[in-house]
């Protein structure tokens, strides 16, 4: 096994404790072979979501197509809903890789630190893999989750075109190094 940087081992560590503390009250069942046979649908879901933000990217950068559809020119929320489509990508990607090691969550977090656990360890994979998913691809999903929650639940907060077109960028980055893993 070879050694990992501090921060690295003891985020990973964080995780691993999380893990055992959610399987421990029922927020994430292991052996469901049930939800195995899932993981290709959720792939394709991942995929069908970030259609969908494709396409109101499209609409963020046509102002023409906003007005045929009955949108005002100036609409922001749909910087709101980029955000959360481009999240539920990501979030659908990571449900289908650990689906693959029949492991059924049931909740966001869940699926996180299960991700985290099952794919961000140098016992699982090449250690610079680590290093990427742990410094990238698991930072794209927990930065999406926080920014999704504020999009969604906080009125409040509007978000720029170079904050929403980030997440669809890096939700493309995520399902695309998912695919490979899962091939």
């Amino acid at each position: 096994m070879r050694s990992l940087n501090k921060e690295t081992s003891v985020k990973l560590k964080t995780y691993y404790d999380e893990y055992k503390r959610l399987v421990e009250i029922k927020e994430i069942m292991e052996n469901s072979f049930e939800e195995a046979r899932k993981s290709d649908k959720y792939l394709q879901r991942a995929k069908d979501d970030y259609l969908l933000a494709s396409a109101v990217k499209n609409l963020i950068e046509n102002s023409e197509q906003r007005l045929k559809i009955g949108l005002p020119e100036n609409y922001k929320n749909l910087y709101h809903w980029f955000i959360i489509i481009s999240y539920y990508s990501m979030y659908h990607a990571a449900t289908a890789a650990i689906s693959k090691k029949k492991i059924k969550c049931n909740s966001h977090i869940a699926t996180i630190t299960s991700l985290a656990k099952h794919y961000a360890t140098d016992e699982e994979i090449e250690f610079d893999f680590v290093k990427t998913l742990r410094h990238v691809y698991i930072n794209y999903i927990e930065g999406g989750r926080e920014t999704r929650r504020h999009a969604q639940y906080d009125v409040n907060v509007e978000y720029s075109k170079e904050e929403s077109y980030k997440v669809f960028q890096d939700a493309g980055k995520f399902i695309r190094r998912i695919q490979q893993i899962l091939q």
